[in-house]
């Protein structure tokens, strides 16, 4: 076995969530230093998935409202319209996209 040393580069992701403020469950700002084994620090890293996950939630309530409009107030429309209504697709998805 060769013992060169590999040098090892972190993604881009990795720094942002790094530099990303540490927030606590107290909405208390904390140090940004890597300490796993620290509760606040655990808090802060709950705290973001929390946040991911209420944005995630927002996301989906947003596409069951958006289907069920689709599916309780489709218009009746001729089946051989050559200009399809997009409009609602199209502002949903950017809405979607915007939320996520």
């Amino acid at each position: 076995m060769s013992s060169a040393r590999v040098d090892y580069i972190a993604p881009w992701w990795t720094y942002w969530l790094h530099n990303f403020p540490h927030i606590n469950l107290r909405f208390q700002p904390i140090d940004n230093s890597f300490q796993p084994e620290e509760e606040n620090y655990q808090q802060s890293l709950i705290f973001l998935a929390c946040v991911a996950a209420a944005g995630l939630g927002l996301n989906l309530l947003c596409l069951a409202i958006y289907l069920s409009c689709l599916c309780c107030c489709h218009k009746d429309e001729e089946e051989e319209s050559k200009k399809p209504n997009s409009c609602c697709v199209t502002w949903s998805a950017v809405t979607a996209g915007l939320i996520t």
